[in-house]
């Protein structure tokens, strides 16, 4: 005989997260499909289509960085890369397990 299964019980707040993650992933999609599937003239402006003005600029150059501020940048990144992080402290009292003995038995004097 199998024993019952414990139910989880969602809060109304992480079933309404869940649902409004799944709505903003099905609107993702649903934006790159239709993006993806497009046809007009060759003739046609091609600013007009949005696909193909969001597409062309996915391709322009990155602008030049000056090497004094990557460089600062790095280094800045390895200073806090290098900071201690902070240990989590737990107390002593909490590393004792709770004791599982049965119960003494009872004993009337």
């Amino acid at each position: 005989m199998p024993l019952p299964q414990p139910t989880r019980r969602c809060s109304f707040t992480t079933l309404f997260q869940r649902v409004v993650l799944c709505l903003c992933a099905l609107v993702m999609a649903l934006q790159l499909v239709g993006s993806s599937f497009h046809d007009h003239d060759l003739a046609d402006q091609l600013s007009d289509c949005v696909s193909c003005h969001v597409s062309s600029h996915s391709h322009a150059a990155l602008p030049s960085v000056a090497p004094e501020l990557l460089a600062t940048f790095l280094a800045v990144a390895y200073l806090i890369a290098r900071l201690p992080r902070p240990a989590l402290v737990v107390l002593r009292r909490y590393l004792i397990p709770a004791r599982q003995a049965p119960p003494r038995p009872y004993s009337a004097h």
